[in-house]
């Protein structure tokens, strides 16, 4: 039985409800009035200012959409007796002008089914499902032309057009085809049920092609874990409740903070390192408000300089804003490996704070990067929020924290600023004083037999897993059972990620400066355990698999990752500092071990640099300096960013039995589920073979990702159509990248569409000859031309010195010039000893000349004569000195 219009209707304005309920309240009252007039005058005004800039558009792509949509509305209005619905498909129409002619190829054809509707109302159906299609179609583009700076990031989205709204696409074609067809109603039922399995099978590749592109970002960015920072500060705080609330109640931070009335755009608090936290903590709670922060800590690249701050913010920003993906992924796709050119990490993270209605940026100890560093961050949060328009300042706030200092008061001298002083944090201090007395008590009141205990404890701890002496590493007996944490108290802080850092980079200058800590013996003790660990019977070259595989379970190459990477490292940071030569002789005899072990024939010669050598040059005692500073010079050259480590290169072949331990692991992974292997080894077990990636020693958890990966190093420039092959392959250089995309996906630019007109040719001019019909381009030529008929024997222009004459003016003066002038002129030629001339004595104005005419090989042959002359004599000057008796450039 055929559903009655009412009810049909019902069905309409369920689809406008879903519709309008993702719209805001603006947009539902602007595109609730629109008309199909409305968007006709849109439109002719658009195409009259295009025309009058001269970049008019193919604005008749749109009529075929017009014609049909015109159409359908015929039809809504006569079969549901409604208008209202077109209105919210005129409105958003203002924001789209591109892919209409593909919906009107499908829909133009309407009225010619007006019968069909009168007799099988039930078709009505099918006209539901192209206005869904065609208000989601709208939906998806029009958020995304809404969005801030949508130009900046037009390129990067259209290049995934096909993927977003190819479906929506298809969808309308199929509906459209219901109709044509007069379906039946199992037809109907069998066309529903396929595009609603299309949809499923369609959504699941464009999330794995969103996992694809998010991980190659992630990889580009390598940010610090700027999380992990937020999760430490977080967790120490909350054992302390109520620490910090009382900087919400001050009225200057409350003047930045309040997300809706807002006086302080940017502010500065000096204080302690880590107050931020609480600050992002409230702020991660509000409506409508993106934050995102960032912790520096000093001497770490990663975390003060002004490419780590970008590469962190912008890591959060993706995280929380998902249309950002196309655009970071084209830049990462063709800047290369890592996000390394400040100038494009600039660009990238001003346009990408820009997309934002309401962000707010938190940086944390600005004290501990270097001075031109922190200047950098700061001028540019200022000069980004004083370029934003009028209207949008408080789309941006900036929250900066340090310690107090003359130079910092210069850096922050344009914003407002609030100190911490002891009257703000009294309070805090009470409460952490209380709870740690507690922690006192309660530890002082253990039994007897409980400090037995814990002392059999800390002498555990003083024992670590490799045993050099015997050649033996025990996981399980000698590893620490307590964390960092307890065993250096308030000197360390741990992340939640496990990192282990000092609670501050004065911790390590104090305990430096106070002689706790002797850097040069540390590097000594860390030097000799790499090479003696990596002289272990489980890394000789001879092992076969089933060995290795015996080892590996007990975590006896747990330290595998770090010793192959910075054995010479921590060599060259003793000889560095050393002073005296205390544990040398051990350190350079285990290093002869490990030499001797590892060491093959380098297949070109290793050229070491002369500041390298001379710095090594302690180790020419050994039995063999040349291999060991050739291996420590390559090994420390591989961890450079750009390094690439070429197969001829290898000194020692222990990457061989590196690549063989981690083979095994990864099999033994597969199977080995115990805490012990996990506790060991992780469970990133698939790790990068370049040492320069921190994918070495933190891996990826399946060899698919791997397998992505480790190509991204030398092709790492991916072409960034959606479908691709290029897109998972790449290109070695941008320049192959951009011939790529121009060869099959063609040029692009924004200003995509019908040609330019182009500039008219300025009109060719031509001077006749009336006597010869000869043609000239230039006026002066042609009567310079006329002087041959006019007086063809007649030579007006006389030399004054001589008396020759000339036809024309420029023959005179370039005869005066040459042949009277007093100016020096450079001859080839001249005479040898035995009186014979040699040269082909040509004169030239210049000595340059002349030494450019000796080169070309007729010159070559002029002076061969002396230069054997000059040689048979042992003249002590070299053959390219000028013969004496020949007027040479110069003389």
């Amino acid at each position: 039985m055929a559903a009655q219009p009412h009810v049909q209707a019902e069905t309409f304005k369920l689809v406008l409800e879903k519709f309008k309920a993702s719209l805001s309240a603006s947009e539902r009252r602007r595109f609730g009035a629109t008309t199909l007039q409305d968007l006709e005058i849109e439109l002719q005004t658009i195409q009259l200012k295009q025309t009058s800039e001269r970049k008019a558009r193919a604005m008749s792509r749109l009529g075929r959409f017009l014609e049909g949509m015109k159409e359908y509305d015929k039809l809504v209005a006569v079969f549901l007796n409604t208008s209202q619905l077109l209105a919210f498909i005129w409105g958003p129409m203002k924001f789209l002008l591109q892919a209409y002619q593909r919906i009107g190829d499908h829909i133009h054809l309407l009225s010619q089914c007006e019968t069909v509707f009168r007799q099988r109302p039930e078709m009505c159906h099918a006209l539901r499902l192209v206005y869904e299609d065609i208000l989601e179609f709208h939906w998806k583009a029009m958020k995304f032309f809404q969005k801030r700076v949508w130009q900046q990031l037009f390129r990067a989205l259209w290049k995934t057009f096909e993927v977003e709204f190819g479906a929506i696409l298809r969808n309308i074609r199929d509906h459209m085809s219901l109709v044509t067809s007069q379906a039946t109603i199992a037809q109907f039922t069998e066309v529903l049920r396929t595009v609603e399995l299309t949809k499923i099978v369609l959504q699941g590749q464009i999330e794995n092609e969103k996992h694809r592109r998010r991980e190659i970002v992630r990889q580009w960015l390598s940010a610090a874990d700027c999380e992990a920072d937020q999760e430490t500060l977080a967790s120490i705080r909350h054992e302390y409740p109520g620490t910090g609330e009382w900087l919400f109640k001050n009225d200057r931070f409350s003047s930045w903070f309040d997300s809706m009335h807002c006086a302080t755009h940017q502010l500065w608090i000096n204080g302690i390192p880590g107050a931020a936290s609480l600050v992002v903590e409230k702020a991660q709670k509000e409506q409508a408000v993106t934050i995102i922060f960032f912790y520096c800590r000093y001497l770490d690249k990663d975390r003060s300089t002004f490419l780590g701050l970008a590469r962190g913010l912008l890591s959060q920003l993706l995280l929380q804003d998902d249309s950002l993906l196309p655009y970071l992924y084209e830049k990462a796709c063709t800047t290369g490996q890592r996000l390394s050119v400040e100038q494009v990490a600039r660009e990238v993270l001003e346009t990408s704070i820009k997309t934002n209605e309401k962000l707010y940026v938190v940086v944390d100890g600005l004290d501990e990067c270097e001075r031109e560093d922190r200047k950098q961050i700061v001028s540019f949060f200022d000069n980004v929020w004083t370029a934003l328009p009028d209207d949008e300042k408080d789309s941006l706030r900036c929250l900066f924290l340090s310690q107090d200092d003359s130079t910092a008061r210069k850096d922050f001298a344009n914003m407002s600023s609030l100190k911490i002083t002891e009257a703000h944090i009294r309070k805090d201090i009470r409460t952490y004083a209380v709870a740690r007395v507690a922690e006192i008590k309660a530890k002082f009141d253990l039994s007897t037999d409980d400090q037995h205990l814990f002392q059999d404890l800390i002498v555990d701890k003083a024992e670590v897993s490799v045993d050099i002496d015997s050649q033996c590493v025990d996981w399980e007996g000698k590893r620490f059972r307590v964390n960092s944490k307890e065993l250096c108290g308030s000197l360390v802080e741990i992340q939640t990620n496990g990192e282990v850092n000092l609670v501050h980079h004065t911790a390590k200058r104090y305990l430096v400066d106070q002689d706790f800590i002797d850097v040069g013996s540390g590097e000594l003790t860390l030097a000799m355990l790499c090479v003696g660990y990596l002289s272990f019977p489980g890394f000789d070259p001879a092992i076969h698999s089933s060995e290795v595989c015996d080892f590996a379970p007990s975590g006896y190459y747990g330290f595998l990752d770090y010793a192959y990477a910075y054995w010479s490292r921590h060599m060259d940071a003793h000889l560095r500092l050393q002073k005296a030569s205390n544990g040398l002789d051990e350190l350079f005899e285990a290093a002869e071990v490990f030499v001797d072990m590892h060491g093959i024939a380098p297949q070109t010669k290793i050229v070491v640099p002369k500041s390298f050598s001379e710095r090594w040059k302690a180790t020419n005692q050994t039995r063999d300096p040349e291999k060991l500073m050739a291996a420590a010079y390559i090994s420390q050259r591989q961890l450079n960013a750009s390094a690439k480590q070429e197969a001829e290169d290898h000194v020692l072949g222990l990457h061989v039995t590196v690549q063989q331990v981690r083979k095994c692991l990864e099999e033994m992974c597969l199977s080995n589920k115990s805490e012990r292997f996990r506790s060991a080894y992780g469970t990133e077990i698939f790790k990068c073979p370049r040492v320069n990636c921190t994918r070495f020693y933190n891996g990826f958890r399946t060899e698919q990702e791997r397998e992505e990966h480790v190509p991204k190093h030398e092709r790492s420039f991916f072409c960034t159509f959606a479908g691709c092959a290029m897109a998972k392959l790449g290109c070695a250089t941008l320049k192959d990248l951009q011939r790529h995309e121009n060869e099959y996906h063609g040029s692009f630019t924004l200003e995509d569409g019908e040609p330019e007109y182009p500039e008219m040719p300025p009109e060719r001019v031509s001077f006749k000859c009336a006597v010869c019909n000869a043609e000239f381009t230039r006026n002066n030529n042609l009567k310079i031309h006329m002087r041959k008929h006019s007086a063809p024997n007649e030579k007006s222009f006389i030399c004054s010195r001589c008396g020759q004459s000339f036809a024309r003016l420029g023959d005179r003066t370039r005869h005066e010039s040459t042949k009277h002038s007093s100016a020096k002129t450079f001859t080839c030629g001249g005479l040898l000893k035995d009186g014979t001339k040699w040269g082909c004595g040509r004169e030239f104005d210049r000595g340059d000349t002349l030494s450019r005419h000796w080169k070309g090989e007729k010159g070559k042959m002029c002076i061969s004569v002396k230069k054997q002359e000059e040689e048979t004599e042992n003249a002590s000057t070299s053959a390219s000195v000028h013969p004496s008796n020949a007027s040479t450039p110069g003389a």
